[in-house]
């Protein structure tokens, strides 16, 4: 049933898509998201979904027609995705051998960079800013509504792991966390009654899933993106009652498993598994000391082919007794991963990319703060934006989540917002030639 669905949304959309390079572009970006596929068992499963959008986007924007009808207008955050895809090009290609997801992930991080790079010529104005929004919540919410209901149907004791694509319950949690603010922002300015009952509705069971997968992680990047709002929001009381709201929510919903798990925070440096981590941020250093420009490759550190040749090297953690894991774990850190992946070149430049948004931020809330009465709108997303990268800058410290699409979009997005407020003018001509 659900590949005759999904193959019925095809035959609906695809034609859509061809006619309307526009509608081809938030399709793609949607169906990397939702990962349809994921969620089907037939023939449909095979089908790869959002590279259908991604070439209908490309050959559409090929034609004359197209190109004559969309202005680009980019940022300092495009010349450092370039960069980052250049580095990342020649870490490949020297990367120590034996690396089975080297080429397939450096492929992943040139498609998100492309989608990115594409962004600012279909999203350039309110209108379409908030439809982009709506796209973020809706493609990432839809697995935190599923597992929110089984959630509520199994009366607290189904336990959310997600989809393939997302790895682990951690890296999970971590994803629908930073998808909650952008709920939030609809709700607060969605006008259809309907509409704001659905986004609460959604928050609500989003936030039941992020229980339901038993995350320490998810704890601790939740307390951050609350202290982060209430702190930037006008209405700093109603931010406060919401947090007390969700408080009372845990002990009512939350399993024992879920209260033991947590509890087991206060005692991290005894916890095998944190430690096990530490051991491995351990490798990943130890990689980009001997490879500081370029580092390993993708995924060297936890490729078993030099897992022997970095095991007991301290890297630049040497003071930190570890123990011996026996075994090439995976980097459990945007930081560490990306380190010994790319180097500390590499790092550099993602730690630029993904702290840009904050910059952003300050020159958004100077900008729009000169005119709050029609551009509260803006501080209030940028606010939300802003949210949604702590949670991914807290949480990312112990998750292997340095490639997936969702933070780039973000990041993205802050800077169209950026873009779209410093020059309107620009964004005036494009609005003329809207579909």
């Amino acid at each position: 049933m659900r590949d005759y669905l999904a193959l019925a949304f095809l035959i609906l959309y695809v034609p859509l898509a061809m006619s309307n390079v526009y509608v081809a572009f938030m399709l793609w970006t949607w169906a990397g998201l939702i990962a349809l596929q994921s969620y089907t068992y037939g023939f449909v499963s095979g089908i790869p979904l959002a590279q259908t959008f991604a070439i209908i986007t490309l050959v559409k924007l090929a034609s004359p027609a197209s190109r004559a009808n969309i202005k680009y207008h980019g940022g300092g955050v495009f010349v450092i995705m370039g960069l980052i895809a250049l580095h990342g090009l020649l870490s490949a290609t020297f990367a120590y051998p034996g690396l089975a997801h080297n080429w397939i992930i450096f492929s992943n991080v040139v498609k998100t960079i492309l989608l990115c790079l594409l962004m600012p010529l279909f999203v350039f104005n309110r209108r379409r800013i908030n439809i982009f929004v709506m796209l973020l919540a809706m493609g990432m919410c839809f697995h935190g509504f599923v597992d929110g209901l089984k959630f509520i149907a199994s009366g607290g004791s189904h336990n959310a792991t997600g989809i393939a694509k997302f790895g682990d319950n951690n890296h999970y949690a971590a994803l629908l966390l930073m998808a909650m603010p952008l709920l939030m922002y609809v709700f607060r300015f969605a006008k259809a009654k309907i509409t704001r009952a659905a986004t609460a509705g959604a928050f609500l069971i989003t936030f039941l899933a992020v229980l339901a997968t038993n995350s320490r992680g998810a704890l601790l990047s939740a307390i951050a993106m609350g202290g982060w709002i209430i702190m930037m929001s006008k209405r700093r009381m109603a931010g406060i009652l919401m947090a007390l709201a969700l408080g009372i929510m845990v002990p009512l919903m939350a399993s024992d498993k879920w209260f033991e798990r947590m509890d087991t925070i206060k005692s991290a440096d005894q916890d095998q598994s944190f430690m096990g981590r530490v051991t491995a941020w351990k490798r990943a250093s130890a990689i980009a000391v001997e490879n500081p420009l370029l580092g390993g490759g993708y995924h060297a550190g936890q490729a078993p082919s030099i897992y022997e040749q970095f095991r007991y090297k301290p890297g630049l953690l040497g003071f930190v007794e570890t123990p011996d894991t026996g075994y090439p774990a995976a980097s459990h850190s945007i930081y560490f991963e990306v380190l010994g992946d790319l180097g500390f070149l590499g790092l550099m430049l993602f730690l630029a990319l993904m702290f840009s948004p904050f910059y952003n931020w300050i020159r958004i809330r100077r900008l729009a703060g000169k005119n709050p009465q029609e551009l509260g709108w803006a501080i209030e997303l940028s606010n939300l934006l802003s949210a949604s990268m702590v949670v991914y800058l807290v949480g990312g410290a112990a998750l292997s989540l340095a490639y997936y699409e969702l933070p780039y979009y973000i990041v993205t997005l802050q800077q169209v917002l950026w873009t779209s407020l410093r020059y309107p003018q620009r964004v005036d001509r494009a609005s003329m030639q809207e579909p």
